[in-house]
């Protein structure tokens, strides 16, 4: 499944049918925020290796719904994606990194079930609102001492 609708949609759709995989990729268009956690139930594996991505949001939604996460190996991205446990890092551009590791989730169901397991908990221990709170709090009384 892609969700979106960027000025890279009729590419990526080309591709898909030159490559024989149209068949088993669902191309969707922009979904509502309140519907995202819909998509994210119904994929296996979020994948977005895009080499513009700062911090990544997305990647917490998709690990906040226990799945496992693979993304570029630069911006923000590995403070997120911890490489081996809950998803992959891969270096952009590097197709067949990518492929391997979509591979090996795809085709294992007990570590796809881990890797999404260890998401959802980093999730929970690094990425709440009272944690943020707290951070910020430590932030503040520091400038202003």
């Amino acid at each position: 499944m892609a969700v979106g609708e960027g000025s890279d949609l009729p590419r990526l759709q080309s591709l898909a049918r030159e490559s024989g995989v149209s068949g088993h990729v669902h191309f969707l268009p922009f979904i509502a925020h309140d519907e995202l956690p819909n998509a994210y139930d119904h994929c296996d594996v979020f994948a977005m290796p895009s080499r513009g991505e700062g911090f990544g949001l997305v990647f917490i939604e998709a690990m906040a719904r226990s799945k496992p996460v693979i993304g570029g190996a630069h911006g923000g991205v590995p403070e997120i994606i911890d490489d081996g446990i809950n998803g992959y890092l891969v270096g952009y551009g590097d197709i067949e990194q990518l492929a391997d590791r979509l591979q090996r989730l795809l085709s294992n169901d007990s570590l796809r079930r881990e890797m999404g397991a260890q998401a959802l908990a980093k999730v929970r221990r690094e990425f709440t609102f009272t944690r943020f709170l707290s951070e910020l709090n430590i932030i503040l009384t520091e400038l202003l001492a």
